[in-house]
């Protein structure tokens, strides 16, 4: 599986029609930590196989997301419009990722007779992409776990400080920012129709401008140290802010209930004969303190599962920051390629799982979110709470 880069000795403009001018053609050198056989194997099942099953899922599971959401009424609460947010840019996770999936076999495989280089083709079109989506992901997520933070922690103002329409315009800003800080990814590295000299004929191939490696570098600090760690970071602080602060709710609910039965206990014994409706209103208010405490614990299990999700699904996106800070040669054109390509097909495989199993935590732990979903599939209602 070898691949080839070229050079550019000039940047030339987008409207510029005439052939590239090339320095020098470039054969990657052989992996010294990973032989390409073996990463061509792993690289198949993570991106292929593995990738192409949980995108396949993942389509069908975040359109059923976003119709649920927009029945649910979506522009009426902001944490509505947040998981709508989250549901789109998973769809382009997990589309991206199905795209991927169908063309690295060709990768791996590296027909001489198309038109194009596979490997700079699905780079271009499909792995920048992927990895813009993953990040705005990442960040929605983020900003999921902060407003629900702030419901907890500032309930009766929060409503004014993060509204539907504000929510709106955070979630298109973080799409729109995003594009734009990966667009010199586009500029940097384009393909161009030139010679290539594994196989010996002209095709399309990835030409590196001049500065390629300063600019895909700045990128990825920003993109992936500064909002990779700040996403986990946000998350991880928000969501142990949310769940010790509903813990406490709860257990001031459960004293307050328990003071509570215990003097309508002792009121009823001295006025039972004279005072049923007020034993049967005080059970009624029991009930009620029950249920909420009820959906408290539901609240909480529902933050803890998103936050272990994420958090396991990205330890592999984390390790490969780690690994790329202390060692720069471990990149997709750099000395050991074969271990970066294959730590890429994991981080994509576990970003496209993380995109595709929200549906299973919605639908477990949100009753409104159950009751909205069996009615439009015309289920029945019986059992749900």
């Amino acid at each position: 599986m070898n691949r080839s880069f070229i050079h550019s000795t000039e940047n030339l403009p987008w409207f510029e029609d005439n052939p590239v001018k090339v320095q020098t053609n470039e054969t990657l050198s052989e992996d010294v930590i990973l032989s390409a056989g073996t990463a061509a194997v792993l690289q198949l099942l993570f991106f292929s196989i593995l990738g192409g099953l949980v995108s396949i899922f993942g389509i069908a599971s975040n359109i059923i997301n976003i119709i649920v959401f927009i029945k649910q009424g979506a522009y009426k609460e902001c944490g509505t419009v947040n998981l709508l947010g989250l549901a789109v840019s998973d769809l382009c996770v997990v589309i991206t990722m199905l795209y991927v999936s169908c063309f690295y076999t060709l990768v791996i495989v590296n027909p001489s007779n198309l038109p194009w280089q596979p490997f700079a083709f699905v780079f271009v079109t499909g792995g920048w992409p992927h990895l813009m989506f993953a990040q705005i992901t990442r960040t929605i997520t983020a900003y999921v776990a902060f407003e629900r933070c702030m419901c907890v922690m500032f309930p009766f103002k929060v409503k004014t400080i993060l509204s539907p329409n504000r929510s709106i315009g955070i979630i298109v800003s973080i799409f729109v920012c995003f594009a734009i800080s990966f667009s010199p990814a586009y500029v940097m590295q384009q393909l161009k129709y030139s010679h290539d000299p594994v196989v010996n004929r002209s095709r399309l191939v990835l030409v590196l401008m001049p500065d390629w490696l300063y600019v895909v570098d700045v990128m990825w600090y920003i993109n992936s140290l500064a909002f990779n760690l700040g996403s986990v970071t946000i998350v991880l602080i928000c969501t142990l802010i949310t769940a010790s602060r509903v813990q406490l709710s709860k257990t001031w609910r459960s004293t307050m209930a328990t003071g509570n039965e215990q003097g309508d206990t002792v009121k009823s014994k001295s006025l039972e004969n004279n005072d049923k409706k007020t034993k049967s209103e005080t059970s009624n208010q029991n009930t009620m303190s029950s249920s909420k405490m009820q959906k408290e614990k539901k609240l909480i299990t529902m933050i803890i599962s998103i936050s272990v999700i994420f958090l396991f699904c990205y330890i592999s996106d984390l390790s490969f920051l780690l690994m790329y800070t202390i060692n720069p040669d471990i990149r997709t054109f750099g000395k050991y390629h074969n271990f970066a390509l294959v730590m890429h097909s994991m981080t994509f495989f576990m970003e496209t799982l993380n995109s595709s199993i929200n549906i299973i935590v919605y639908y477990n732990m949100s009753s409104k979110y159950k009751r909205v979903f069996r009615e439009w599939m015309g289920l029945s209602q019986e059992g749900d709470s």
